[in-house]
């Protein structure tokens, strides 16, 4: 069993923001191996199981507020009794060009007030964590501002891809490990 989460923020209007890539990577995951996506409010999750290349897996992202994700994160893999090698933690990055991907086998939260959440609650940081780029041109100084800020048009153009390459970084991760998603993925840091 594989679990991945992505991070982002629940709501209609937070739907299309950079501090949601997180959602979206794994939105592109679910649809690329078919896993429907059900509703689990003793976790306050969206869950989705499947297979994915051939591996049991499961999909999660947190309806708490991005903050707050450590909580949902601790019950799923509690409930699942899932050993930490096998988490993959999705989220968004403004230290990473527009569409950089990097993965990573452990590691601080770097500031990432998600991250931090779940690394508070899980009393470890030793879960894989896969970062996606957001920082684009223009980008304000005020970062908690510009993380909810809307993509550019130019950004909207390339974000297809981009979510695409994200996905595959996570099949990868998941039939492949974590060495291997690395070595193929974190050497892709074009940005269209």
């Amino acid at each position: 069993m594989k679990l991945i989460v992505g991070l982002g923020n629940p709501g209609r209007e937070y739907t299309f923001t950079r501090h949601n890539v997180g959602f979206m990577v794994i939105e592109e995951v679910a649809m690329n191996n078919n896993i429907k996506w059900k509703s689990n409010k003793r976790f306050k999750v969206l869950k989705g199981e499947g297979k994915i290349k051939g591996e049991r897996s499961y999909l999660a992202m947190p309806q708490t507020f991005m903050n707050l994700s450590g909580n949902s994160v601790r019950g799923v893999v509690n409930w699942l009794k899932i050993n930490l090698k096998h988490v993959l933690v999705v989220i968004d990055d403004v230290s990473l060009p527009f569409g950089g991907i990097r993965l990573r086998s452990k590691g601080s939260s770097a500031g990432h007030k998600g991250l931090d959440s779940i690394i508070s609650c899980l009393g470890t940081n030793e879960f894989a964590r896969m970062r996606v780029g957001i920082m684009g041109e223009g980008a304000s100084k005020d970062l908690s501002k510009y993380v909810l800020s809307g993509f550019t048009k130019k950004e909207q153009k390339s974000l297809p891809d981009i979510l695409e390459r994200s996905s595959l970084a996570c099949e990868c991760w998941v039939k492949e490990g974590i060495a291997k998603a690395m070595n193929k993925y974190n050497s892709k840091l074009k940005v269209n």
